[in-house]
């Protein structure tokens, strides 16, 4: 059910340390990028590209509201150019697209599913995104068509896979430890238990 109330401070407060520790994690993030690129190439660089797309769906996985995504990756980019990024304004200009794609896809379900399949769309509109961003502000001049298309291919995987199936992953595994009881992902939990133990036992 889409939960259309407010953040509250708690919900903030988890967004704010979740995304941030993600922004550092960004920043490292983008010096193993580079190593791969430069042993794979580009398409190397795309399978791993999901990674920056992982704060905003473990957020919003775990909180539930509109608008949760979008503002998850732009603390995430903040926190990256704080942490001692070199090109800030490309660093927001991908939070931003990037976050509003993840976003997008959860509100073209009305933010009432969180599946699995839904966060992996959510992954993959937010490489997507990356993938016109980069396009557009720097062109794949570069780069035959062949190698341009292979490298989205691989993006659109990575979204799938390392920001959707990862994020889903590391948010149930936090769920598991009862830190996320008072967030919609622990009471989600809390009500498919009860559930389990109202089921007859043979």
């Amino acid at each position: 059910m889409k939960n259309t109330k407010p953040l509250n401070l708690r919900e903030i407060v988890v967004i704010a340390s979740i995304s941030a520790v993600f922004g550092v994690l960004y920043l490292l993030w983008v010096f193993f990028g580079q190593l791969i690129q430069g042993i794979f190439g580009p398409v190397g660089h795309g399978l791993i590209s999901g990674f920056w797309i992982m704060a905003p769906i473990v957020c919003a996985y775990i909180i539930r509201k509109p608008g949760v995504a979008l503002i998850a990756e732009l603390v995430a980019a903040g926190t990256e150019i704080l942490a001692g990024s070199v090109n800030a304004g490309a660093v927001l200009i991908l939070g931003l697209t990037q976050g509003f794609g993840a976003e997008l896809a959860l509100a073209l379900f009305l933010y009432r599913s969180y599946r699995l399949p839904v966060l992996m769309l959510a992954g993959m509109f937010g490489t997507l995104a990356n993938f016109i961003t980069i396009y557009f502000m720097y062109g794949y001049s570069q780069y035959s068509s062949i190698i341009t298309t292979f490298m989205l291919v691989a993006m659109l995987v990575s979204g799938a896979i390392l920001a959707g199936w990862g994020s889903k992953s590391i948010a149930d595994a936090l769920g598991r430890t009862g830190v996320l009881d008072n967030f919609a992902l622990g009471k989600i939990n809390r009500q498919k238990r009860v559930k389990k133990d109202d089921l007859p036992h043979h």
